[in-house]
C-alpha cells in the first residue's frame, strides 16, 4: 500500500506539473486560485486512472498515449490556446518528462555497473523503484521551476511548424535512447544520452533565441508604424491649427481691410476676401460633433476627405467628459477605422456602395464605436486579425494591430460583421471618470 501510495502521489504530481507547464505559455480562462483547483483536481483523477493502468502493465504505450490526449484536452480547457498548440506543448512535457527519467535511470545504471537496473525500476514494485522515483520527481522539479523562470512571459509560439519538426526529432531520439537503456551499459551509451542532451538544449535554445528576435523585430515595427501613423494624423491636426493661428494672427489687418472695403461699400469684393481668409478653418471649425476638440478636428478632416471623394456619410456621436481616455488613442481608433471605410468606399466600383455610418455611443461607462461602409471586396482574416491586401505587407496593416492595442489598453473588444456588400466594425472602450 505504501509503494502504491508513492505511485500515486508521483502519477499526480506529473499530471499537476504537465497542465500548469502549458500555464507558462498560454493565459487562464480562469481566476489563478480557479485554474489551480482545477488542475489538482484533474491530476487527483487522472492519476487513479493511471495508478490502475500501472497495476496492469508499469511504463506501457497506453498509459503514455492515455496521459498526452488526456492532459491535451485539460489544457485545452483551462488555457486560451487551440488544440493543436495544447497537444504540441503536452508532447514535449512527456519528451521531457521521459528523458529526465530514463536520464536518471541511466546515469545510476552506470554508476552501479548494473544493466538491469532499468528494467527492474520500469517493471517492477519495488522499493528501489521508489528511491528512483524519488530522484526523477525531485528532477521533475526543478526543471519546471527553471523553465518557468526562462520561460515566464519569454515565450512566444508563432513558428508553430518549427516546433513540431522539433519536437518529432527530439521525441525520436529520446525514444531511441530509452531503448538503448535496456541493453547493457555501456560508457558509450552514457556518452550517447550526454551528447543528445547538449544538442536538444541547444536546439531548443536556438529556436527560443530566434523566435525572441522575430517577436522584438515585430514589436520594433509596430512601434514604429504605430509612431507614423499617429505622427500622420497629429501632422493634420496640426496644419488645421497653424492655419487656424494665422488667421488669428493677422486679425486686426483682416478687420482694416474689410472695414475699408465695406466703408467703400464694396460689399462683394468684402465678401470674397472673408471667404479666403475663412477657407483654412472650413474643415476645422466647420461643425462641433462632440465638443472634444480631437474627435471633431480628426470628423470634420475626414468628412472631407469623404465630401472629396463623393462618399455619402452618416454620423451620430457623443463623447464622455472628463474621461480616462486617452487623445492619441482616440486618434489611433478613430482615424484609422475612418482611412480603412474610406479606402473600401474608393475601392468599390458602384457608386450605391460609397457610404459610411459613423456611430460612436455612450452605455454605461463604455465608448461604443460602429462603423459601417460599403464594401464589395471582403477583407482577408487570419487567425481573428485583418490582413493587408496591399504588396508590401511589412509596410502596411499596422493601422488595426494599432487599434487592437488601444483595446487591449482600455480592456475593450471588437467585432466585426461582413455582409453583402458592406462591412461592419464594433469596438468597446471601457473607460473611468476623472475627479474634478
Amino acid at each position: 500500500m505504501f509503494i502504491l501510495f508513492i505511485e500515486f502521489a508521483a502519477s499526480i504530481l506529473e499530471g499537476y506539473i504537465g497542465i500548469r507547464f502549458a500555464g507558462l505559455l498560454f493565459e487562464n480562462k480562469f481566476k489563478k486560485s480557479k485554474a489551480i483547483i482545477i488542475t489538482f483536481i484533474s491530476s487527483f483523477f487522472l492519476a487513479i486512472i493511471v495508478t490502475i493502468l500501472n497495476m496492469v502493465k508499469l511504463f506501457s504505450c497506453i498509459t503514455i498515449i492515455f496521459g498526452i490526449f488526456s492532459i491535451s484536452i485539460i489544457v485545452f480547457l483551462i488555457y486560451n490556446c487551440k488544440i493543436p498548440h495544447a497537444f504540441l506543448i503536452t508532447c514535449f512535457y512527456f519528451i521531457c518528462l521521459n528523458y529526465l527519467d530514463f536520464f536518471a535511470i541511466t546515469i545510476a545504471s552506470f554508476l552501479l555497473q548494473d544493466s538491469n537496473y532499468p528494467k527492474i525500476v520500469t517493471t517492477y514494485y519495488s522499493y528501489l523503484r521508489i528511491k528512483q522515483l524519488f530522484i526523477c520527481k525531485l528532477l521533475l522539479i526543478i526543471f519546471y521551476y527553471n523553465i518557468k523562470r526562462f520561460f515566464k512571459k519569454r515565450f512566444h509560439i508563432s513558428s508553430f511548424n518549427h516546433y513540431v519538426i522539433l519536437s518529432l526529432i527530439c521525441g525520436i531520439g529520446t525514444i531511441y535512447l530509452i531503448n538503448s537503456s535496456f541493453a547493457k551499459i555501456y560508457p558509450s551509451n552514457f556518452k550517447d544520452w550526454l551528447i543528445f542532451s547538449i544538442i536538444f538544449i541547444l536546439a531548443w535554445l536556438l529556436l527560443f533565441f530566434y523566435e525572441q528576435f522575430k517577436y522584438e523585430k515585430k514589436e520594433e515595427n509596430f512601434l514604429h508604424s504605430r509612431n507614423s501613423l499617429l505622427e500622420k494624423n497629429f501632422k493634420e491636426l496640426n496644419l488645421l491649427y497653424s492655419a487656424n493661428a494665422q488667421a488669428y494672427h493677422d486679425f486686426n489687418n483682416h478687420i482694416n481691410i474689410l472695414q475699408h472695403l465695406l466703408i467703400k461699400k464694396d460689399t462683394s469684393t468684402a465678401l470674397n476676401y472673408l471667404n479666403s481668409i475663412n477657407q483654412p478653418t472650413k474643415c476645422l471649425l466647420s461643425h462641433t460633433w462632440t465638443g472634444n476638440d480631437i474627435i471633431d478636428i480628426i470628423l470634420n478632416n475626414k468628412l472631407k476627405i469623404m465630401d472629396d471623394n463623393c462618399i455619402d456619410y452618416k454620423i451620430n456621436v457623443e463623447f464622455p467628459n472628463n474621461s480616462n481616455l486617452q487623445p492619441n488613442d482616440i486618434c489611433s481608433i478613430l482615424a484609422n477605422l475612418l482611412d480603412n471605410a474610406i479606402e473600401a468606399c474608393n475601392r468599390n466600383l458602384k457608386k450605391s456602395n460609397k457610404w459610411i455610418n459613423i456611430t460612436i455611443r455612450i452605455i454605461n461607462a463604455m465608448l461604443i464605436f460602429k462603423i459601417e461602409n460599403g464594401n464589395e471586396i471582403e477583407p482577408k482574416i487570419q487567425n481573428m486579425h485583418f490582413i493587408t491586401s496591399k504588396k508590401e505587407k511589412q509596410f502596411h496593416g499596422w493601422g488595426l494591430k494599432c487599434v487592437e492595442n488601444v483595446i487591449t489598453k482600455y480592456q475593450g473588444n471588437m467585432t466585426y460583421a461582413i455582409k453583402q456588400n458592406s462591412f461592419q466594425i464594433i469596438i468597446l472602450l471601457n473607460y473611468d471618470i476623472k475627479n474634478s
